[in-house]
Parts: structure tokens; C-alpha cells; sequence
């Protein structure tokens, strides 16, 4: 590897840092996790907390907890648990403290302060510390103690929010938002969560309330969904099912609620539809505790429902037959709660292999989930005959239960399984660490090096170029990627620096492999971060880099974010205009991951888009992902930019990308990341033979016959994106059809008068005229015109095809009233969208007889 101008980065690290770091670190990480509730507690908070630390302790991290004695969900009659034990590779402590059993407000929060008093005193011990602390949100205040323990201690800790207070206690109308303890309490986060070094939610929604108060900790929040283990809890027939047994559910429709039934759940809407239930085969069981446990027993006696059982919480060794004694499983959030509580629920709910109904409000993130998963039915807060109306639907078809319930639990195996998750939380604690092991030093012995990944051209497997990345080199740990370390470098301020070092390193390398390939023709590519790209050196290095190394400008790519493109649009403009001059190219990375508009590729020089790689790795089991990425084909080809698939494991997945039209790929499938000299022999071999592997033949979409312009059906595409608009011009026009294009409704009108095209695609979601405004008076104005005898027929049953995000039935029922003839969701699945285009318009041969 290239270390040359690393003197350059230990001359800016001395400048930062005026001391040299004698701190070292061990070589496994000793993680402190702090909660009240723990096994044999039934608490979810406890569930989740067992069966994170286990997994945690498989990868390696030596794991203890600080815990709490039950006193939320247990069994009452059963003696303390031990104060120190061993739950496989955990080691458990409890306190003793003023444990306490009380629901109430009052009994609660002494309970919680007594714990955390006694969690204080047990962290003042060295070895009760451990190199990282993880801290619940229950007790809320529990996040204190990492902050004081970092201020006194140096110990950096991460803190795990569950519940969010004190937004909590303001919806539930406990304490007003002016009320001064909630004043102090938002101050406290605000100070607690600057000091975290990871704080992790397990929604965006939480993420965005959190942002709003306290936006400065948007890049150190991580979203961290809930799981379930579905080798555990896993689909089990009701005739198996001794719990279903015990309690005579084999032959009865059941509708399970398992859980807590807090302040923040709505009972209201499930107890509602039991009362339309109650004279129908279903029974409604509830299986757990909490304050609306007592009123909803009350509600049912008061309203004499027989249909309505309710049970204690059950050992968690029961709950893989408790959950799946149902055939219905139930989730809900209250009203103004979205984004406030976990619904931890709801995985293992999907896990156990039961269709789900989710209550909860119409922006809610649960109901992009159930819908991904196609594993059962949103539910909008109060509409329990809607609930009843579904649970109906399910009665009468057993089959459509079963497919649910299967492609809930296939959801939980792809995506939510404990080791899944706890891998994302190992990264983030274990990064922690590394934030505090003295970067700095690590530049100053140089233990960077740079790995390449090439890029190639799917047809031929021509190589295009490299991917330049950065690897620690640790000396106990071994190679650490980016991922690990970036969060450290950004806050060290050792990211610029440490990206300069890169750009340097790499363009020596380059120059090497130019000289030894030249016909290889090779391009270098490499990650830019905010910093790097709006810094005001950025062009000057990149000047030097390039003269240094006599290397042209079209040799180098820079990949930077969307994220980044529009942090400053006028900056942005300006840093691109003077690359372009130099034919130094700009990729967007990460496309596909999260962008919220497609504006800005009309409005920069934008060389290429990397399809992010969870795209690829969905591309064989989601139709949703194909067509997602078949739409970021098209608009590449549109806007003359190249399309990059990153992370490419398999040929299938390689097929499958041929096969939507992507030309250009990277990913283990041709070659790992790895270090110069492997990179060498690889290149090597491209130059040495035309094919490095070869492709499977690929059945590709047969395209339309062509046809004279003139006999093409005209297709009028009315949308407000401009993006969008280019995405459907060019698909309509590959599959062998004219096009013409309204930028809104009113232009729309004007534009079906004017040209009479054969068909109009509408999207629904503009402004001022609608889509359903603008096809209604399509429809009106032809019923008009037909009424004065001025209209032929072919031009009365021209269809109008709907696109929209908008799937509720509501909005399916309003596009048909206004005259639709059909409609397309989106994200747009192609193949639909041409089958839809060719049994509705005309066949150039009937087009051109009604000309004649």
C-alpha cells in the first residue's frame, strides 16, 4: 500500500489533538447493559433485553446486565430471583431495592428512582462498567446515568429509547407541555442525548419527533427495528397446540391481543368490534396486563360480550403456543402515540405465522410493513367495524389466513431475525468503542490501507474501473471497514484528512495500473463525504492529485450521496460546474435507500446512480424492488447517466438485473473488496481474456413490432413530476407508443382537446386540478360534445388510466367514480403497466382503419 503522504494526516491529527493517546483497546468489548426489566420478568423490555444480550455474547461481545428484581409482569407467588447468576454466556445482577409491584404512577416511579440510585452505586465500580454501557428508556430518567458516567468516567454509552419521554406523559395528559418539569425534563434529553454516543429508536417515526426537538443528534440516531425469532415462535397447528388445548380455542375462531394494554394502545376500537362480533363464532382473547386490562374486563361484564376471555401474562416459555393458539393476532396504537411508543409486539406477532391487524393512524410506519409483508390488514383508529369487517373476510376464507400468516412469518426470516438485529447493534457498540480508542493514534502508525472493488460491465465483464475504499488495519482486531469508523473519523474531525490520504494513495495506485493496462482504460471511483465535497480545497487537491499522477479527469468518479446534493443547491452547483470542466465525474451513491425527490438529477451533471445494494439483495423475492429498480434504469437512460448495481452475490441476481435493462455492476460475484497486489492479479486476468466468467443466457422482454409514426397510439402522460414524467416517456416509448406531456391537469385538458391521443395516463396527486378533478372533466367534456352530436366514437371510449401512490379503497372507489378506466400504484411494476397498455389501447392496424 501507498503510505507516502500520510505525513501530511499526522501533521493535521498533532494539530488537532495536543497530546498523544497511552489508551488502549481489548480485544473483546465488555458491554454493560443497564434495564429494570429482565427474565424472569415477562416485560417485553425484558424479552427484547435477554434475547439481545445472548446474541450479542455469540458475536464475540463479553456481555453483563445491572437489572431490577421482577415487578412488572410476573408471577407473584414465585420466590426472587437471585441477585448474581449466569443465564448462559449474561452475566446477571439485580438490585433490591424497594422492589415494588404498584401500577400506579406514584408506586412506579419511586420503584424506577430506587433502581436507578442502586444502578449509580453499582457503576462506580471499575469492572461493573465495562468499556461501553447500554441504557433503557424505562425508566425514562435511567439515560442520566450514562451521561454521568461518561462525564466522570470517560465511558461512552448508548442509549436504547423504547418509550419518549416526557412526550409521553404531555399526550397522556399526565403534565401539560408547559409545565416546568417538562421544560427541565426536554433540557435533560437534550443534554443526555448530545453526550450519547449512539442513540437508537426502533422507528423513523421517533426519529423525526426526536429531530424536531433536538436536531443537532440527527447523525448519531440509528434505527433499529424490533425482532422475533422465528426458529422459536414459528406457525403451529391450533390441534398441536396444548395451550390452545387448555383453554378449548382448536375449534373456535380466535382473535388474539397479547401484551400490555397501556394508556397508549387503543382497547376502544378491538372492544368495539367485539361488541359487533357477539353473536358470531369468535372469541377475543387477551393475554397479558396493564392499566386498560381492568377497564376493558369492566367494559365486557357492563356489556355482557361472552365472547371476550381474558388471561394473566404467561411464562415466556408458553409464548411460542400462546401466540400461535390464535388465528387472528392484533397490534395497536393509540392516537398521537405513533413515533411515541415501541409496539414490540408486532414481530413476534408475524413470527408465530398468524395474519396481523394493525390499529393504528393512516401515517403510521406499521402499515408500510404489513403491507410489504402481505401479511394482513391496516386498521384506522376507532373503525371497529372495519375491524369486524376483516376478521369476517378471514372467517370465510381459511385459505387467504394461511397465506397471510406464512408470508408474515417468511417477512420475519428475511428481514427481523435476532441475529439480524443484533449484528446492527454489535456494529454501533462496538463503533462506540472505537470512537474512544484513539483514532488519531491509529493515523499516526499508519494503519490504513486501501481496498479496491472493480466495476463491470454486465454483457462483456469488461472491467470499467475500480472502487477505491478504506480499511483499518487494527492491530488486535484486524481489518475494519468504514462502517465501523466513520462516525468516529467525523467526530475527531480526521474524516477530510483521512479522505485527502485516499485520493492520493489511490491515484498512485491508478497510474500504476493505467501504465501496466492501457488498453483496461481504467477508471478510479471514490466516496466523498459532506465535509470532503464542500470543502474549500476540495478542487485544488483534486487538481494536484490528478497533474501529480498524469492522470486525465475523465479517470476519476466521485460518489457522493443525495443527502449531500442538497445540503446547500447553490453550492453544490457551483463545486459541479467546476468539475465538469475538468471531466471529473459525479455518481450519486446509496440511490434508491431513501432519496425524497428526483429533481435535483435534472438539475446537476450527474454522471452515474449506484443502486443501493439492499435494492439487489430484495431483487428475487420482491416484485416491489424489481420494478423500483427497472424505474431507476429508465430514468438513468433518459438523463444520460449510467446505472451501477452495487453488491451483486449471485447470478441470479446478475439475471435478473440484465434482465430489467441495468448494463453496469459491482459485488463479490466478480471480485471482493481486497488490497492492490490481489487487485493486480485480477486485472491481470481481464486483460488476458475477454470474459472473466460467462453469463447465462437471459429471457428478455420481447419488444414491440415497429410501426410508423403516424400509426402509433398517442399516449398523453399528465404528472407534475418531471422525473416521473421522463420515467413513463421513456418506458411508453421503448414498448412501441407515441407520447406527449402535461405538466398539470389544466394543461392536461387542454392538451386531450387539442391532440385526442388514444390514451391518458393521470397521475392523481397534483395540485390545483387533481387527477380526479382533470378526468372528470374529460369525461364530462366528451359526454358534452357526444349530447351535441360533434364527438366520434372512438374518441367517447378513449380509457384514462390512473397512476398513484394511493391504494385505500377510498381512492380506488373515487378514480372508478370519475370515469377511470383502470389504475397503476406505485412504485409502477412495468410489466403491469405495458400489459394494461396493450389490452387498452389500439393495435397500430386499428388505429390507422380509425383514421381512415
Amino acid at each position: 500500500m501507498i503510505f507516502a503522504p500520510f505525513s501530511v494526516v499526522t501533521h493535521l491529527v498533532q494539530s488537532l489533538f495536543n497530546r498523544k493517546s497511552s489508551s488502549t483497546v481489548k480485544d473483546d468489548v465488555q458491554l454493560t447493559l443497564i434495564t429494570q426489566f429482565y427474565p424472569p420478568d415477562f416485560a417485553a423490555t425484558g424479552q427484547f433485553m435477554d434475547e439481545l444480550a445472548q446474541n450479542l455474547t455469540t458475536q464475540g461481545m463479553q456481555v453483563q446486565v445491572f437489572t431490577g428484581q421482577p415487578s412488572y409482569a410476573f408471577d407473584a407467588t414465585a420466590a426472587k430471583a437471585p441477585e448474581v447468576e449466569k443465564m448462559g454466556e449474561v452475566l446477571v445482577r439485580r438490585s433490591n431495592f424497594l422492589r415494588s409491584v404498584s401500577r400506579k404512577w406514584a408506586g412506579r416511579t419511586i420503584s424506577s428512582l430506587a433502581f436507578c440510585a442502586h444502578a449509580a452505586l453499582h457503576l462506580l465500580k471499575r469492572e461493573h462498567r465495562g468499556d461501553i454501557l447500554l441504557l433503557t428508556s424505562e425508566p425514562p430518567f435511567l439515560q442520566v446515568l450514562g451521561y454521568l458516567i461518561k462525564l466522570v468516567f470517560g465511558v461512552p454509552f448508548a442509549t436504547l429509547v423504547y418509550d419518549l419521554y416526557p412526550d409521553v406523559a404531555v399526550e397522556l395528559e399526565v403534565l401539560s407541555q408547559n409545565h416546568w418539569l417538562i421544560r427541565f425534563w426536554d433540557s435533560v434529553n437534550r443534554r443526555v442525548w448530545n453526550a450519547a454516543d449512539s442513540i437508537v429508536v426502533p422507528c423513523q417515526t421517533m426519529k423525526d419527533r426526536i429531530v424536531a426537538k433536538v436536531p443537532e443528534v440527527s447523525e448519531k440516531i440509528i434505527v433499529i427495528h424490533n425482532w422475533a425469532d422465528p426458529t422459536w415462535i414459528k406457525p403451529m397447528l391450533k390441534s398441536q397446540n396444548s395451550f390452545a388445548q387448555e383453554y378449548q380455542l382448536t375449534d373456535k375462531f380466535t382473535v388474539l391481543y397479547s401484551g400490555n394494554m397501556g394508556r397508549c394502545h387503543d382497547m376502544d376500537t378491538i372492544m368495539g368490534a367485539a361488541v359487533e362480533l357477539q353473536n358470531e363464532p369468535v372469541e377475543f382473547l387477551f393475554v397479558g396486563g396493564g392499566p386498560k386490562r381492568e377497564e376493558c374486563k369492566q367494559q365486557a361484564a357492563e356489556l355482557g360480550l361472552q365472547n371476550c376471555r381474558f388471561l394473566p401474562y404467561q411464562d415466556k416459555a408458553r409464548l411460542p403456543e400462546s401466540l400461535t393458539a390464535c388465528d387472528l393476532s392484533l397490534v395497536s396504537v393509540d392516537v398521537d402515540m405513533e413515533g411515541l411508543v415501541a409496539p414490540s409486539k408486532f414481530y413476534s406477532a408475524l413470527s408465530a405465522g398468524r395474519p396481523v391487524a394493525i390499529i393504528c393512524e393512516k401515517h403510521s410506519y406499521l402499515r408500510s410493513l404489513v403491507s410489504d409483508a402481505n401479511c394482513g390488514a391496516a386498521i384506522s383508529n376507532g373503525d371497529s367495524k372495519g375491524l369486524a369487517g376483516f376478521i369476517r373476510y378471514l372467517m370465510k376464507d381459511p385459505e387467504m389466513t394461511e397465506r397471510m400468516g406464512k408470508a408474515g412469518h417468511r417477512y420475519i426470516q428475511e428481514y427481523f431475525t435476532p441475529h439480524e438485529i443484533s449484528q446492527q447493534y454489535f456494529r454501533i457498540l462496538r463503533r462506540a468503542v472505537l470512537n474512544h480508542a484513539d483514532l488519531h493514534q491509529a493515523v499516526e502508525q499508519e494503519e490504513f490501507c486501501i481496498h479496491y472493488q472493480p466495476m463491470m460491465e454486465i454483457g462483456t465483464r469488461k472491467i470499467l474501473g475500480v472502487e477505491a475504499t478504506i480499511r483499518w488495519q487494527h492491530p488486535t482486531r484486524g481489518l475494519i471497514c468504514p462502517a465501523e469508523f466513520e462516525s468516529a473519523a467525523h467526530e475527531t474531525g480526521l474524516i477530510v484528512p483521512l479522505g485527502w490520504w485516499l485520493l492520493q494513495g489511490a491515484c498512485q495506485q491508478l497510474q500504476t495500473w493505467r501504465q501496466q493496462h492501457p488498453k483496461l482504460d481504467l477508471q478510479l471511483s471514490i466516496n466523498l463525504s459532506s465535509q470532503q465535497f464542500f470543502h474549500p480545497e476540495l478542487v485544488s487537491r483534486l487538481d494536484t492529485a490528478l497533474q501529480q499522477h498524469d492522470l486525465p479527469g475523465n479517470a476519476l468518479m466521485l460518489e457522493i450521496k443525495d443527502q449531500v446534493v442538497m445540503e446547500d443547491a447553490a453550492a453544490t452547483t457551483a463545486i459541479l460546474l467546476q468539475l465538469q470542466t475538468r471531466k471529473i465525474q459525479v455518481c450519486i451513491d446509496n440511490f434508491g435507500e431513501g432519496y425524497s425527490t428526483l429533481d435535483y438529477l435534472h438539475r446537476f451533471p450527474i454522471s452515474a446512480l449506484k443502486v443501493d445494494k439492499s435494492l439487489v439483495s430484495r431483487i428475487g423475492v420482491d416484485p416491489k424492488t424489481v420494478s423500483l429498480i427497472e424505474t431507476i434504469v429508465i430514468l438513468a437512460k433518459d438523463l444520460g447517466m449510467k446505472a451501477i448495481a452495487v453488491g451483486v452475490e449471485s447470478t441470479e441476481q446478475l439475471l435478473r438485473l440484465k434482465e430489467v435493462g441495468l448494463k453496469y455492476a459491482q459485488g463479490y460475484l466478480f471480485a471482493p473488496s481486497q488490497d492492490a497486489e490481489n487487485t493486480s492479479t485480477f486485472l491481470e486476468t481481464c486483460s488476458q481474456q475477454e470474459l472473466v466468467h460467462p453469463l447465462p443466457a437471459a429471457n428478455l422482454p420481447v419488444p414491440v413490432a415497429s410501426a410508423s409514426d403516424e400509426a402509433k397510439p398517442l399516449v398523453l402522460i399528465v404528472d407534475d413530476d418531471r422525473s416521473m414524467r421522463s420515467i413513463l416517456r421513456t418506458a411508453i416509448s421503448q414498448a412501441g407508443y407515441r407520447t406527449v406531456e402535461a405538466e398539470n391537469g389544466t394543461a392536461g385538458l387542454a392538451k386531450f382537446h387539442e391532440l385526442k391521443p388514444d390514451l391518458v395516463l393521470l397521475d392523481a396527486l397534483m395540485p390545483d386540478m387533481d387527477g380526479f378533478a382533470c378526468c372528470h372533466a374529460i369525461r364530462q367534456s366528451i359526454q358534452d360534445q357526444a349530447e351535441a352530436g360533434g364527438i366520434s366514437t372512438a374518441v367517447r371510449s378513449i380509457p384514462i388510466l390512473m397512476i398513484t401512490a394511493l391504494d385505500d379503497s377510498e381512492s380506488v372507489d373515487q378514480a372508478f367514480a370519475v370515469g377511470a378506466t383502470d389504475y397503476v400504484t406505485k412504485p409502477i411494476n412495468w410489466a403491469v403497466l405495458r400489459q394494461r397498455l396493450q389490452r387498452l389501447l389500439p393495435t397500430p392496424q386499428t388505429k390507422a382503419m380509425v383514421n381512415q
